[in-house]
Parts: C-alpha cells; sequence; structure tokens
C-alpha cells in the first residue's frame, strides 16, 4: 500500500512538475508582453499600458466603434497578432519602445478621452463597451500558422479582391496572405486629378534618367486581382506600388485616362490590400459571421489559440 502510494506521489510531482516548466516557459517567453511601451509620435512620449488596453486604442484608432461586434473582435484578434508578430520579429525597431501610433510603421492608436471627445454623450458609453468587450472577449487570442504568429496585415477595403502580398512587398510568397474574394457591399472610389505636365515631373524629380520629351504612359500588367503591377511612365517601367506612392492614391487598384489637359487616375479600394479588409470583415460580420469565420476567410490555412 505504500508503494502505491508513494508510486501516485511521485506521479503527481512529475505531473505537477511538466506543468509548470510548460507555463514557465510561456511566461518567460511572453514577459515582455505583458504590457506596451507606446511612442506618442506627436510628442515623442513614451506611454506604458497593458496589452489589451493598447488593442482598445487600436480599435479605436483603426475601425468605427459601429462595426458589427465579431468584426470588431476580429479586428482585436489581428491586431494583438500584428503587435506581437512585431514584437518578436522586430524587437528593436524603436528606441525604449515596442510600438508606435504610425499607421506607416505600427498601427494607429487613439486614447479613451480621444475617443469620448469625438462620441456623442448619449452613446459615448455604448461605444465604450463595444469596443472593450471586443478586445476583453479575445483576450489572449492570436492568429498561428504552422504554430509561429503570422504578420497579420489589415486594410481598410480591397476593392472586391485582396492582394496576394508577393505583389506587394518583395516578391515574397507567404502562403497565408493570399489573394481572396472580398464583398465590401459597397464601391469604394476615389479619383486624383493631375496636370499632364505635373504628371511626368512627378516622375522627373524622383530619376534623373528620365527622359524630358516624354509623352508616353501605359498599364503594362495587372496582378491576378487586378491591380497595376507595372505602369511605364515615358522611359521608366514603375511598380504599382510606387505610381501609388507618387501621385497619393488610395491603392494600386487604379485606371488612367486623359481629360483636356489633365491625367486622371480613378482607383477602387483603400489600402495595400493585403491580408483582412476591415470593411469586408464588417460585411461578412452583418451576413451573420464569426470573427474566427472573419479571419479564416481573409488569411489562408491558419488557426486561431490562445497564449
Amino acid at each position: 500500500m505504500q508503494k502505491i502510494i508513494f508510486g501516485l506521489f511521485a506521479f503527481m510531482i512529475v505531473c505537477f512538475c511538466i506543468s509548470n516548466f510548460f507555463c514557465i516557459g510561456l511566461t518567460d517567453e511572453n514577459e515582455e508582453i505583458r504590457t506596451i511601451k507606446l511612442l506618442i509620435t506627436s510628442t515623442n512620449e513614451i506611454i506604458e499600458m497593458s496589452l489589451d488596453d493598447y488593442i482598445i486604442g487600436v480599435l479605436i484608432g483603426e475601425v468605427p466603434s459601429t462595426y458589427e461586434d465579431e468584426a470588431l473582435k476580429a479586428q482585436a484578434i489581428v491586431a494583438r497578432t500584428y503587435t506581437l508578430y512585431k514584437l518578436q520579429n522586430s524587437p528593436d525597431s524603436h528606441e525604449n519602445a515596442d510600438m508606435c501610433d504610425d499607421i506607416n510603421h505600427c498601427q494607429a492608436y487613439k486614447t479613451k478621452d480621444y475617443a469620448m471627445q469625438c462620441w456623442d454623450d448619449d452613446v459615448e458609453k455604448i461605444k465604450w463597451s463595444k469596443l472593450e468587450n471586443a478586445v476583453k472577449s479575445t483576450s489572449g487570442k492570436v492568429i498561428t500558422y504552422k504554430d509561429n504568429l503570422i504578420n497579420a496585415f489589415f486594410h481598410a477595403h480591397s476593392g472586391g479582391m485582396t492582394e496576394d502580398v508577393k505583389y506587394i512587398w518583395g516578391n515574397e510568397e507567404i502562403p497565408y496572405l493570399k489573394s481572396v474574394k472580398s464583398e465590401e457591399g459597397y464601391l469604394y472610389e476615389d479619383k486624383v486629378v493631375i496636370s499632364k505636365k505635373d504628371f511626368f515631373d512627378v516622375v522627373k524629380n524622383k530619376y534623373n534618367d528620365f527622359d524630358n520629351t516624354a509623352t508616353n504612359y501605359s498599364i503594362d500588367r495587372l496582378t491576378p486581382s487586378g491591380r497595376v503591377d507595372k505602369m511605364t511612365i515615358g522611359n521608366k517601367v514603375l511598380a504599382g506600388t510606387e505610381i501609388r506612392t507618387l501621385y497619393g492614391l488610395r491603392s494600386t487598384y487604379f485606371s488612367v485616362k486623359e481629360e483636356d489637359e489633365n491625367i486622371i487616375f480613378t482607383t477602387n479600394g483603400y489600402g495595400h490590400g493585403v491580408g483582412m479588409s476591415q470593411e469586408g470583415a464588417n460585411y461578412m460580420a452583418i451576413n451573420g459571421s464569426s470573427c474566427e469565420e472573419i479571419i479564416k476567410h481573409y488569411y489562408t490555412d491558419v488557426d486561431i489559440v490562445s497564449i
């Protein structure tokens, strides 16, 4: 009988040690993510907060509080994953800070005070509760591909089809960032009108070897999603992503035409088009999709796990 009791006791000790080993491993590995040090770029101030409080601020900055609950939850999971991926893979991208509030470098972020000033008094508690619930109810949930955090890119509006990441950044093949259909429920068009002279001067000012007599331009190649991959202006062949930057376009999903002495760009969608479309996520939520279904639609072959 004593041998049995001793054996059970030893078994319990072993299980306890194994359990503690894994818990300690996870805790040590993620010690730095319990709080976020955020750089406020307008003041160069660094503020510290819990990860979940940071994600609420990201939701305030990134999406309307009028979004459906499941879309807000999806955005919370995506933003959390994006944050942790960045901390894991680019830990030194900011001096003395983990993230910043610059959307061109990290993610948008706004404070609760900012939100309360923007919202009407009669709805501010309801809106705050929605955002808080979206983050708290998904706390710890992240997106993985083959047990690794994904680089969870997102954008505002896809124009009907998201983009394969290889056409946006460095021809890199990332299996979970593929082009997928995306219904947003409405068309998002924008126009940029520029004089013919300024149209050519933009390229001329960047490239010293630009043909000063050039009057030709053409869209040469589209990506499978319908976005511009290559465009010729004069003697220069430029990527669609560079054209977007040079002319301040909403997206690379654009067409070009002449009208009188002007060049007119007409764009469809808003953003780089990679990963989750925020408007598409909300449209899916309106039509009954859960946050998990939304995420697994926009990111190919991924899992949603708790850490």
